[in-house]
C-alpha cells in the first residue's frame, strides 16, 4: 500500500531536536505519543500496539465518493530505531473547491462507465439473443402454418444452413404425406365407383331372376337370398368407401327427409344379418321429417343398424326414435365373437359423420349392453 510505504519512509523525517513536524505530503511525525493531534487521538485513545500496521478510520464514508474525513496512524522505528508516531488527517471539506469544468466526482464516473459498460454488454447479448431466435421463431411458425396446399411453395429462407435443410426436411415430409393421401383418396374414389356398376348389375340380375322363376326350389332360394344379401352390403361398403374419399368441407345438400321411412327402409335391407340369431327385435318410432344431408344420414343410420345387428349373437335390439334423435340398444356379443367381428370401418365412419354435422353421439355400455344414441341439432 502506497500509504503504508510513505508513512514508514516518514518515520526518517522528523528533524533531530524537534518534538514534531509536518512533511511534505501532509504526514505529521511525533516523537512522542503526546504530541500526537488531539484530534487524532480521540478516534485513537491508545498508542498502536504493533509497530508497522496501519490504522485507518473512515467518518461519512459510501462506495460512490471519498468519506468526509479519514484518520491514518502509524508506529514505525526510524533509522536509529527510536519509535516515531506518523498520522494524517485529510478531511474533504476543508479542501479547496473543486473548478466547475472539474465534473462529477471520480467514483461516480467510475460507477457510471460501470453501468454504462454493464448496458451495453446486456444489449449486445440481447441483440444476439434476438439474430438467433428470429430465424427460430419463424422456422416454428412456418412449420405450424404448413399445410398440403402450401407444399407446392418452397420453404422461405430462414438465414441458417442447418436452420434450411430442417425446413426442408420437414417440407419433404409433408409432402410424402400428401402424396399418399392423394394416392389413397383416387384409390378409394376410383374403387367406389367402379364397384357401383357390377353391385347394381348384380342386384338388377337378382330381380330379374325372381322375374323369371318366381318359385325356386329352397336351395335355390337360399342361394338367391345370399347373393341379394352379399350385394347390399357391398352397396353398403362402397357407399362408405366413396363417402371417405370425399372433401368433408364441401357443404352437402340437404332435403326433407322423412326419418321414420328411411330408418325403416335400413332396417328392412339390412334384416338378413339377423338371419339364423336368436333375438328379440323391437321398434319404436314416430313419423318425423327434418331438412338432413340425405345421403349422409342414410350412411349414419346404415352403419349404427349394422354394427347392431352384426355383434349381436343373441339377445335383443331396440331401435328407438322420436324427432330429435335415434337410439340403438343391443346386446353386446362374448369376447370371442366380438374379436372375430369387430366395428372396423362402421364405427370410424360414424364418429366422422357426426363431427362434421355437428351432431351429438352418445355410447353407453351398461351390463353387457351397448346403447348408441345419435342426437340431431
Amino acid at each position: 500500500m502506497v500509504q503504508e510505504w510513505q508513512m514508514n519512509q516518514a518515520a526518517d523525517l522528523l528533524p533531530k531536536g524537534e518534538i514534531s513536524s509536518i512533511t511534505d505530503f501532509g504526514y505529521h511525525v511525533s516523537r512522542n505519543w503526546e504530541d500526537v493531534p488531539e484530534e487524532m487521538k480521540k478516534v485513537f485513545p491508545h498508542p498502536p500496539s504493533k509497530q508497522r500496521e496501519l490504522q485507518v478510520h473512515f467518518e461519512n464514508w459510501w462506495y460512490f465518493a471519498p468519506p468526509e474525513k479519514s484518520y491514518s496512524l502509524l508506529s514505525a522505528p526510524n533509522q536509529a530505531g527510536e519509535i516515531r508516531y506518523i498520522s494524517r488527517i485529510i478531511d474533504s471539506k476543508k479542501k479547496k473547491a473543486k473548478p466547475k469544468h472539474e465534473g462529477l466526482d471520480p467514483m461516480v464516473i467510475i460507477a457510471l462507465w460501470g453501468l454504462g459498460s454493464l448496458a451495453v454488454f446486456i444489449g449486445i447479448i440481447y441483440i444476439v439473443l434476438s439474430n438467433l431466435a428470429h430465424p427460430i421463431q419463424s422456422l416454428y411458425n412456418w412449420a405450424k402454418n404448413l399445410n398440403l396446399k402450401q407444399t407446392e411453395v418452397s420453404p422461405p429462407d430462414f438465414q441458417y444452413e442447418e436452420l434450411n435443410q430442417l425446413a426442408g426436411i420437414v417440407h419433404a415430409s409433408i409432402q410424402s404425406v400428401g402424396r399418399t393421401l392423394e394416392r389413397e383418396k383416387e384409390f378409394l374414389g376410383f374403387a367406389s365407383h367402379e364397384l357401383r356398376t357390377p353391385i347394381t348389375t348384380l342386384r338388377s340380375n337378382v330381380t330379374l331372376l325372381d322375374k323369371i322363376s318366381p318359385a325356386p326350389s329352397p336351395k335355390e332360394r337360399e342361394v338367391r337370398d345370399r347373393i341379394l344379401r352379399s350385394s347390399l352390403t357391398m352397396k353398403g361398403i362402397t357407399e362408405t368407401l366413396l363417402w371417405l374419399s370425399r372433401d368433408n368441407k364441401e357443404e352437402m345438400h340437404t332435403s326433407m327427409v322423412n326419418i321414420e321411412d328411411t330408418l325403416k327402409q335400413v332396417i328392412q335391407e339390412l334384416e338378413y344379418l339377423l338371419s339364423g340369431k336368436k333375438t328379440d327385435m323391437s321398434i319404436q318410432t314416430q313419423s318425423c321429417s327434418k331438412h338432413l344431408p340425405e345421403a349422409a344420414f342414410r350412411i349414419l343410420i346404415s352403419n349404427i343398424i349394422r354394427n347392431a345387428f352384426q355383434h349381436t349373437t343373441s339377445g335383443s335390439i331396440q331401435v328407438i326414435q322420436d324427432s330429435h334423435c335415434v337410439q340403438v340398444i343391443n346386446t353386446l356379443p362374448s369376447e370371442k365373437a366380438l374379436s372375430q367381428t369387430g366395428f372396423g370401418l362402421g364405427l370410424k365412419l360414424i364418429k366422422k359423420l357426426v363431427k362434421r354435422f355437428n351432431w351429438q353421439l352418445i355410447e353407453q355400455e351398461i351390463n353387457s349392453t351397448m346403447k348408441i344414441t345419435v342426437i340431431f341439432n
